[in-house]
């Protein structure tokens, strides 16, 4: 066993977007900081280097990446999975320049400051750490690709992850499409971008979920749309009336007029997207599959009829799974987690910022409120609280950052638009809070209050 030791300020465990993210403020805000970024990729990316050859960012590239780079051509533009690799090169490129750090790929860490080769088996390193473990992992994105299904599968099945479907030799007699998040809605847009008939798709959705209208959250609207929000809170009596009034404002979007969607999980279509799914009509509401045999599928609330020239599409895997949120500052340890309601990579950056400019974990921990990635509709109330609290927060403590930073949301609307935007919300804010609340005492047990 060859042992080789490292020194650094920072060893960020995990080079997705988050810990890059991180990494980029660090080195940006503290000129004299050294950080070690380790993954088990051979790239910058994270699960970028695992998705799909089809898929895209779901929000505008405009503020997504690093602080320090632009990505995309601007506006509400869009980047596919090749564009955002790309860029990471061009990232690790500009960080490695400054001199103070250093990559290792390949790697995997042993859960403390130590981390080993995938590639050579007798090769470890140890770090000694000046400043803070990092870890930019604690989200658990998942891909399909990456993991088993999560159901039984006979001999014989078709089943096959959503990054073979640009490989196909032959057309199946159908399509069966596994699961409804964001990689769900990718398979069926990728097959209906292939001129595959809507009527040879079926597509399983255990839950349906309240999608989000991407033309709220480009770049320009982002201060009209937190107004409708407010106001939305202010005009509701309940929570599902809320959606109700936020739907009609255009803001969110359900494929089914009839049913009641149980999920929300930030997921975004334009409304091109939304009127080509709406044309796959047959969806199957039975809830999760439980296993698939020759000749039938077999859900929790019954089987459907499947045939062996059926091609099945997992797309089960959970992205964003749920995690219970801890201190994001704890002595010697950071642990990277969204501050805004699914704005991971802003975050990131967010945290950066404040480890380099406040002195104790208390001060730093009061602007870095963990915010839940929302599961079910009742979740976005949580979410909505605390992305509020760290906001006001920021806007306090760090203005002039949070207006200049690339990947900070109110920088792309302007201080003109947010000071104009903020006098309308003055109006229902006190409602709006209250209101909140109000929701919040309604849908949370008690018991479920005492873990909030």
């Amino acid at each position: 066993m060859s042992v080789e030791s490292l020194e650094t300020d920072y060893l960020v465990i995990g080079a997705g977007a988050m810990g890059v993210a991180f990494a980029d403020e660090v080195l940006a805000s503290d000129k004299t900081a050294r950080v070690i970024l380790v993954d088990k990729h051979s790239r910058l990316g994270g699960h970028w280097n695992d998705a799909y050859s089809y898929v895209t960012l779901h929000q505008p590239a405009a503020f997504y990446g690093v602080n320090s780079e632009k990505l995309g051509p601007g506006g509400s533009a869009l980047v596919s999975g090749t564009e955002v690799l790309s860029y990471y090169e061009r990232v690790l490129e500009k960080l490695r320049a400054t001199g103070r750090l250093r990559f290792f790929p390949l790697c995997a860490s042993d859960g403390d400051a130590s981390f080993r080769s995938l590639a050579d088996p007798g090769l470890e390193y140890r770090v000694k750490v000046g400043r803070k473990v990092v870890d930019a992992t604690y989200m658990k994105v998942e891909v399909p690709s990456i993991r088993p299904p999560q159901y039984a599968v006979a001999e014989g099945v078709a089943l096959i992850s959503p990054n073979k479907l640009p490989k196909l030799s032959q057309p199946p007699s159908g399509y069966v499409v596994i699961g409804a998040g964001k990689t769900g809605i990718d398979a069926v847009l990728f097959l209906l971008d292939q001129a595959v008939d809507p009527d040879r798709i079926r597509w399983i959705m255990p839950n349906d979920a309240w999608l989000f209208d991407r033309a709220k959250i480009v770049p320009g609207e982002i201060t009209e749309s937190a107004v409708e929000r407010i106001e939305a809170f202010a005009q509701a009596e309940n929570l599902q009336e809320l959606f109700r009034i936020q739907e009609s404002q255009g803001s969110l979007l359900r494929l089914d007029p009839a049913v009641e969607p149980t999920r929300y999980r930030c997921a975004t279509v334009s409304l091109e997207e939304f009127q080509k799914l709406k044309r796959v009509r047959n969806i199957v509401r039975m809830g999760r599959v439980k296993r698939i045999e020759p000749n039938s599928i077999v859900l929790e609330e019954g089987s459907i009829p499947t045939d062996s020239e059926a091609l099945h599409v997992d797309c089960t895997a959970d992205g964003l799974a749920k995690r219970s949120t801890r201190p994001v500052f704890e002595g010697d340890r950071i642990t990277l987690q969204s501050l805004s309601m699914c704005q991971q990579v802003f975050s990131a950056s967010v945290i950066g910022q404040v480890e380099t400019r406040f002195e104790n974990d208390q001060e730093k921990n009061a602007l870095c409120q963990p915010a839940p990635h929302p599961y079910r509709p009742k979740d976005y109330l949580i979410a909505t609280r605390v992305s509020n609290q760290n906001v006001a927060s920021w806007l306090r403590a760090i203005p002039r950052w949070i207006f200049r930073s690339r990947l900070s949301m109110f920088h792309h609307d302007g201080l003109l638009k947010f000071l104009l935007g903020s006098f309308r919300m003055r109006k229902s804010m006190a409602t709006f809070e209250a209101k909140l609340e109000k929701f919040i005492r309604e849908e949370y047990s008690d018991a479920e209050k005492t873990n909030l």
